[in-house]
């Protein structure tokens, strides 16, 4: 196993594998949940039965809330699968998120080495929120990988250009700077001249057999520099993706770590010009055309609705400036008790300086944290793009502890963290049957394995600390982590579904409405959910009561969701319409109804 792993081929596969097992094999097994999975998958099912692949349609009306290729990747997901399902319309972020697993080891291999991408990659994927939202169908696990595809490219091309303009041979001076020439053996001589007794042309090509043919050096640069395309590429990808944080989030990373090293000529040499009129490019060929069927309406929810707005306002999950410091730690469980240390070992380098990978990764996490803890809607989803950039922090920091490498940091940097996780650990272990008992006493048994892996992770860990098996603790770490997330996807997650889906209380309109009839919600909820498992389009929104008391009223049969706090008021009513109760169930955390006018 440990020769194998040594391998980047090994390495890979077993991200692979792991990926595999973690994304793919329980991806359908629990229904379409709230908020976003029920709604993505409706717009790309009337994208698929009405045919308009550019102008996207949600309960019949138009839907401009999110650019397409989500929902252009779902559809082809539902080719490729024959169908809507769980499976199908979740299968593009389980790609995407083993992508961004596959982009982090390689940004890991070139930053620092193979078993630093390979550490990096394993802990992204056990982080909880990646891990969840790479089995969810939600848009974040896709835009992540794009936005890391184009700070990939950026990084291939700022490390395969020199730091400096290549001047032509026979211009009068070295295409090096001075203080380097040592190393190639000096300046090539003019025509004609020696050096030593030796013929200026014999010293030519041995210095050419060191530093490359200028032939060869533009040619290599000039391929070089094409892959800075890929950067404007990404993120036009990411824009079709999310809308402009697409690319504002790779370009913000980019500009700020090259001010903060103070490179200027390397923002002037990053073909900002040429790369962004590409980057329009693609994202017009498909706004444009949806701009020209929609109008100025599809203007206004697009641009100033869905993003100047929800950045500058906050039409939806309001939350203070501060919110991401305590939400974040959360969702970066369980490396956010080795992060902190990670951080300080990478600012750690008095004598040398900060490294320019470590600033990287860490220009890429604050930008995305700041950026964010400015906009008025939050949710802990928004931070997904820089997960990759903390994996590789606490990658690193964990290759080089495994290898004894580290000498500039107390040994409490590590053991503290790790006495707290073990400690959180045994607690969940020992808690949550105890927990389940009182609460939810039949389910008892199905927390038992739960509880016995996190208790018994706990000692294992606490046995290798003393026996000083870093490596051991670190795949143990990802063990219990991997364990516990497939556990709960093949588990947990179908217990509690009858109380999260909408399927179940859908079928009771599904068998009982007729053609013509009309289904309606009434209250602050959305169609979404209800759309998908009935197929009914549209579905009628209700917000006033004096209109649901008119449709109640209607000659025709009709039906209608609403929540039971409502139906509550609604039944206290003097001189209300007679209703019939035909279900009453839990949606994701909702008591709901579903009524009729009429008997069946």
């Amino acid at each position: 196993m440990s020769s194998l792993l040594h391998r980047p081929s090994g390495q890979v596969g077993f991200l692979l594998v792991f990926c595999f097992v973690l994304f793919f094999i329980n991806l359908g097994q629990w229904d379409l949940w709230n908020p976003d999975e029920p709604r993505y998958a409706q717009v790309a099912r009337e994208m698929v039965n009405g045919g308009d692949w550019i102008m996207m349609h949600f309960n019949g009306q138009m839907y401009a809330d999110k650019p397409p290729l989500f929902f252009w990747l779902i559809a082809f997901s539902s080719f490729l699968w024959q169908g809507f399902s769980s499976f199908s319309v979740r299968f593009p972020s389980a790609f995407f998120g083993t992508l961004s697993v596959l982009l982090t080891f390689l940004i890991g291999k070139r930053l620092y080495s193979p078993r630093t991408g390979f550490l990096a990659g394993l802990t992204l994927v056990t982080s909880l929120e990646f891990a969840y939202l790479s089995t969810r169908a939600n848009i974040d696990a896709t835009l992540t990988f794009f936005t890391t595809l184009s700070l990939l490219c950026f990084l291939e091309w700022y490390r395969g250009i020199p730091p400096h303009p290549r001047i032509e041979y026979g211009a009068g001076s070295c295409p090096l700077p001075k203080g380097e020439r040592e190393d190639v053996g000096g300046c090539p001589l003019p025509k004609g001249e020696k050096e030593n007794g030796a013929d200026s042309s014999l010293l030519q090509r041995e210095r050419e057999s060191i530093v490359g043919s200028p032939f060869l050096q533009e040619k290599q640069e000039g391929k070089k520099s094409l892959i800075i395309y890929g950067f404007y590429i990404g993120m036009a990808l990411a824009t079709l993706a999310k809308g402009p944080v697409g690319f504002i989030l790779p370009l913000l990373v980019v500009l700020v770590y090259l001010a903060v090293q103070k490179d200027w000529n390397g923002i002037k040499r990053m073909k900002l010009i040429q790369g962004m009129i590409l980057f329009i490019l693609i994202v017009l060929a498909w706004y444009l055309p949806a701009l020209l069927k929609g109008g100025r309406e599809y203007f206004n929810e697009t641009i100033l609705l869905h993003t100047v707005d929800r950045f500058a306002k906050g039409s939806s999950h309001i939350r203070p400036f501060y919110y991401y410091f305590y939400n974040f730690p959360g969702d970066f469980l369980p490396w956010i008790f080795f992060l902190p240390a990670a951080i300080a070992y990478g600012f750690s380098g008095k004598k040398t300086g900060i490294k320019r990978e470590f600033l990287f990764l860490f220009v890429w996490f604050a930008v995305i944290f700041i950026f964010f803890s400015f906009s008025k809607g939050k949710r802990g989803l928004y931070l997904l793009p820089f997960f990759p950039a903390v994996s590789l922090m606490v990658g690193q920091w964990w290759d080089d502890h495994i290898s004894g490498s580290i000498k500039s940091l107390h040994h409490r940097w590590f053991s503290i963290p790790l006495w707290i996780f073990s400690g959180l650990l045994f607690g969940l272990g020992v808690g949550i049957p105890w927990v389940v008992s009182t609460k939810f006493p039949s389910y008892l048994s199905y927390s038992l394995p739960i509880a016995l892996l996190f208790a018994g992770g706990a000692i294992a860990l606490f046995i290798l600390y003393r026996l000083r098996y870093r490596a051991a603790i670190f795949f143990l770490i990802v063990g219990i982590i991997g364990g516990g997330v497939f556990y709960a996807q093949r588990v947990i997650f179908p217990i509690i579904n009858p109380y999260k889906s909408a399927r179940f209380i859908s079928q009771e309109v599904t068998s009982r409405i007729q053609p013509g009839e009309r289904l309606a919600i009434y209250g602050d909820f959305v169609t979404a959910p209800y759309n998908y498992y009935t197929g009914i389009i549209p579905i009628l929104e209700i917000e006033k009561r004096d209109e649901f008391i008119r449709f109640l009223q209607s000659g025709e049969r009709v039906f209608c969701f609403l929540k039971f706090r409502d139906f509550a008021q609604f039944q206290a009513m003097e001189g209300r319409p007679r209703v019939e109760l035909i279900a009453r169930r839990n949606v994701g955390g909702d008591d709901m109804v579903l009524i009729s006018n009429r008997e069946d």
